[in-house]
């Protein structure tokens, strides 16, 4: 603030500062204090408040008069005629120099008058709104305090003996570091002896109204929000409300027009407005965000409305909008929907990769409203989405909650009475709870629950599936005769019913199971026609299967090839594995790729690549991650590491699906 009011002065003309911010941000404090510090702009300081949040606020002459009247040898005598006390005000501003707030400026023809100061004059205007009009100024959005500065001042308000560091941090950001509410907090609490700082932070955290503890004397943080929201018009005030209940730090101005029912550009021109008025932050990138406490006060007058039934209804229609569209974005993985679709309740997406940034992106909202529809019991529905990012799963498998994703569809099939959906959901979860968790244990009895499930529903698809996951189950907890048994039958199964996506997959573990040569002979030339089939398949919508699949042909070939004592081709089939996992957005589906490599290398002695695909395995992972199948992953290759260091080229190591 200091740097802007010191910038170019020896330049000629006044130096002007706009001050913005959402209402109880500190914009009036914020002025006052900048001008009482020293700086080398004029001692004397003139403050005229615009009454910007009156009806009718000011003039641009009564302005004027205001800031002439507290000119030397001028007072009461300023000029009826606008013209006039301008002259007259150039003059004056050019013998004696000033440094003048404007105090909530409502329009900018309030203050271009004053703007026409000649000389040193510096000007501060602050305002609730953006003034865009405004031509030559410097514009300052005031933001929350940073928690650094939100302690200070509730040390500065707070005595010693009544707070802890901790518990200032605490309020800080429960206030969110808000000054008006930070000013509140600590003279609620100075002014009680007896309370500890601890205590009312306490109150604040499980207060059901939070805004109703920020009132001390005649500050009040919902009074200062209040009048920026009485002066919005219906439509504005509507949206305001409406985005109460969107989840998440930001949102965009689709989510912003669900949640109230009308159209895209209305909401995004509507909350151009908000952001005009600080009650809307604009973050960039068509994104916006409400504070807590503004949300919080948005929230209580939605609940006011109807007798809390407007903001059921609100919450109602954007959980529709949000799984809607999550099921059309889904729907650019799943090779059994069609993509291009419209859809009447939810957004379209043009691509996958437009879906999958949705997807990441609107997480913490659609999140959220998947486990409310779980909840409410819309079970067609919750099965529905969580079919629909069944194989986009794969490409963002560090996500971390597949698994309660894929356990509520399982609730909602068995509440719809569906064996077909229940074993269907039975095996993403088993899927899920490897990949997540690493429960073997768990896996192995949610796998035979699904093969119960698909025998009941006399669904050859789905017992093929469930077959699958049996058998990889049974692997993982060392039983290899049963894990056999049950691999050989789920390619049967799928063999039946052509469908040669799901037998590359228990082919893969008869590959890991194999340990004679003629058994690994007969599997890479079963995988090599797998590979065929795949490369012959370039339809969009099954991008994500091929994908898939051929990852896990490609690192599995590799395994024969090695057990066949053919290192060259296992290096070849092991390299298509990594380029086929560049494809994924997931960085363990890579290390895995390169792990597979280094293997391959190892073999044939190369061990300076070894190590380079070992380095280059570990730099994709997330090293705090711990994700079953990433720490497995960083296991696997520490282990592979130090048998590099021993120049050890056949190792013996457990290369898990």
């Amino acid at each position: 603030m200091l740097d802007y009011l010191s910038a170019d002065s020896e330049s000629p003309g006044s130096t002007a500062i706009l001050l913005t911010g959402a209402p109880g941000i500190g914009k009036t404090a914020s002025a006052m204090e900048a001008l009482s510090r020293p700086h080398d702009g004029p001692a004397d300081t003139i403050f005229v408040d615009l009454d910007g949040f009156s009806v009718e606020p000011l003039t641009p002459l009564q302005v004027l008069k205001a800031v002439l009247r507290q000119m030397p040898g001028i007072g009461d005598n300023a000029p009826a005629d606008l013209e006039e006390a301008a002259r007259l005000w150039r003059s004056a501003a050019a013998d004696n120099p000033r440094s003048i707030i404007l105090d909530n400026a409502a329009l900018e023809s309030q203050v271009r008058p004053v703007l026409t100061a000649d000389g040193g004059t510096k000007i501060i205007i602050t305002s609730r709104r953006s003034l865009a009009g405004l031509e030559g100024v410097r514009r300052v959005m005031l933001g929350p305090l940073s928690e650094q500065d939100g302690v200070r001042l509730l040390e500065r308000l707070i005595p010693a003996g009544q707070r802890q560091k901790n518990d200032l941090s605490e309020l800080a950001q429960l206030s969110d570091r808000i000054p008006l509410a930070l000013r509140i907090v600590g003279n609620r609490i100075a002014s009680r002896p007896r309370w500890q700082a601890a205590d009312f932070a306490v109150r604040m955290r499980s207060s059901e109204d939070r805004l109703h503890l920020l009132v001390a004397g005649d500050l009040a943080v919902e009074t200062a929000f209040a009048l920026s929201y009485d002066d919005l018009d219906p439509q504005t005030a509507n949206l305001f409300r409406s985005i109460s209940v969107i989840d998440g730090f930001t949102f965009d101005a689709r989510i912003a027009a669900a949640t109230a029912g009308i159209d895209v550009v209305e909401a995004d021109n509507l909350l151009e407005e908000l952001t005009d008025l600080g009650l809307v932050e604009s973050r960039g990138g068509n994104r916006y965000r409400v504070h807590d406490l503004l949300r919080l006060f948005a929230s209580a007058r939605l609940d006011r409305e109807s007798g809390g039934r407007k903001g059921a209804d609100t919450r109602d229609r954007l959980r529709g909008w949000l799984l809607a569209s999550l099921e059309r974005a889904g729907a650019w993985f799943e090779p059994d929907r069609v993509p291009e679709t419209q859809s009447d309740a939810g957004a379209a997406f043009p691509d996958a990769t437009t879906a999958q940034e949705w997807i990441r992106l609107e997480e913490p909202r659609w999140w959220p409203a998947l486990r409310s529809a779980a909840s409410h019991g819309e079970h067609d529905i919750v099965t529905d989405v969580a079919d629909s990012l069944h194989w986009f799963s794969e490409l963002w498998v560090e996500w971390g909650h597949w698994r309660d994703v894929f356990a509520l569809a399982v609730s909602s099939a068995r509440a719809l009475g569906d064996p077909r959906l229940e074993a269907m959901h039975l095996g993403y979860l088993t899927w899920a709870t490897i990949v997540e968790t690493g429960d073997d244990i768990e896996a192995l009895s949610l796998a035979e629950l699904a093969v119960a499930a698909a025998t009941l529903a006399d669904d050859p698809t789905q017992l093929g599936w469930a077959k699958f996951y049996a058998a990889w189950a049974n692997l993982r907890v060392g039983r290899m005769r049963e894990s056999t048994v049950l691999a050989l039958e789920s390619v049967a199964v799928f063999e039946s019913v052509g469908y040669h996506d799901g037998a590359a997959q228990p082919m893969t573990l008869i590959a890991r199971l194999q340990h004679d040569r003629a058994g690994h002979e007969q599997i890479i030339v079963a995988l090599q026609q797998i590979a065929a089939r795949m490369d012959a398949d370039t339809s969009a919508n099954r991008a994500i299967v091929r994908i898939t699949t051929m990852l896990v042909v490609h690192k599995f070939l590799s395994v024969s090839y090695l057990a066949v004592n053919r290192p060259l081709d296992a290096l070849a089939a092991s390299t298509a594995a990594v380029d086929t996992a560049t494809e994924f957005a997931t960085g363990v589906r890579l290390a895995g790729a390169l792990r597979y490599r280094a293997v391959a290398q190892l073999a044939l002695g190369d061990f300076d690549a070894a190590d380079r695909d070992i380095a280059a395995a570990f730099s994709h992972l997330d090293v705090k991650s711990t994700n079953a199948l990433v720490v497995r992953e960083k296991e696997a290759l520490e282990y592979l590491k130090n048998l590099s260091r021993q120049r050890i080229t056949r190792p013996e190591i457990d290369l898990p699906h």
